[in-house]
């Protein structure tokens, strides 16, 4: 496991997962494939056994996704900073007409957002209301479960060698182009920004196994739990950056997804590099997200409200002498 906590960057989701952490965190960019180069791969909704698998809770806001997790708020990373007033349901994801939805910048007297303490994690209002949104997961049993991940960042770059030798490929700029991929929960990481679920990119890992790139940060990632698709992370980091030398200044280092570092150098030079030795079994990076439900009991104090029909019931009580004392649930 790496020892450092990974730097957010955004994310892509490439034909084959990959994170920038072991020695050193990248923030995500976008989803990258193992399996394939096609840049118009997995950019519409999923099937199968992958159908509404938490593409249809997706948003933009402002080139980052977030996800819908309850009536009037939606969840995505912090540190990129704020993104304008707005966030859109998008046709793509939703199966119809584009519908934008205007933050409440007064919310949380006036800062317009909650950031959960400790994590990457940040909850906006919005002024209207969504028609669906989320469930989250609130488990502890993620490790060894298949998550389907979402971002909106570019396709895999060049080919990354070793003595001539494939090990993955290099970075892109982010297009805007959401997709989505599969991989598998490996560990809980414990970082500074909170608990990280991890997942390695692997060559020989699920059908759509994918990672993050640049421009997938703030992106949903989901877990089956009982039939049911839940939030259980938000897209975080990948392992990185790399380098064929551990000469600082030369500008050779980049960010990849990668299903063996080794042969390579990983981490930085403004804090040094390390070897990767190149071992006969594969070493793959890894992504981080957020995990949701290390956090889930300070995010549903910030959404949680009572169901629309509450206040009927309890009136139809009172009528009816059920009640000797009423007690009035607020939202917060």
């Amino acid at each position: 496991m790496p020892s450092k906590a990974p730097a957010p960057k955004c994310l892509r989701i490439m034909c084959a997962t990959f994170a920038l952490l072991c020695l050193s965190l990248v923030p995500c960019k976008a989803i990258v494939f193992e399996a394939t180069a096609d840049p118009n791969h997995n950019i519409t909704a999923p099937t199968g056994i992958f159908a509404n698998s938490g593409w249809q809770y997706e948003g933009t806001y402002g080139a980052y996704l977030g996800t819908m997790i309850a009536p009037q708020y939606f969840i995505t990373a912090q540190h990129f900073g704020t993104q304008g007033t707005t966030f859109t349901q998008n046709g793509v994801f939703s199966g119809g007409a584009d519908v934008t939805y205007n933050i409440d910048t007064a919310a949380n007297s006036g800062l317009g957002y909650w950031d959960i303490a400790g994590t990457d994690l940040r909850i906006f209002k919005i002024q209207e209301t969504f028609s669906a949104y989320a469930p989250l997961y609130t488990g502890a049993s993620e490790l060894g479960m298949t998550m389907v991940i979402n971002g909106r960042g570019g396709p895999r770059g060049a080919d990354v060698l070793v003595s001539g030798v494939l090990h993955g490929w290099q970075d892109t700029n982010p297009d805007g182009i959401a997709r989505w991929g599969t991989n598998t929960v490996s560990s809980i990481y414990s970082s500074a920004v909170g608990d990280l679920l991890a997942a390695s990119f692997s060559a020989s890992g699920t059908a759509e196994e994918a990672t993050l790139s640049n421009g997938d940060s703030g992106g949903g990632v989901f877990v089956n739990d009982g039939g049911i698709w839940k939030l259980a992370g938000i897209n975080y980091s990948i392992d990185g950056m790399f380098d064929t030398n551990n000469v600082s200044g030369d500008g050779s280092d980049f960010n990849a997804a990668l299903f063996d570092r080794g042969g390579l150098y990983q981490g930085s030079d403004s804090f040094g590099w390390t070897y990767i030795p190149d071992l006969p079994l594969d070493n793959p990076s890894s992504m981080y997200a957020s995990r949701i439900s290390s956090s889930a009991s300070s995010i549903m104090a910030i959404t949680l409200v009572p169901e629309p029909h509450s206040g009927l019931l309890v009136m139809m009580a009172l009528s009816a002498g059920l009640l000797q004392r009423r007690r009035i649930r607020q939202p917060v």
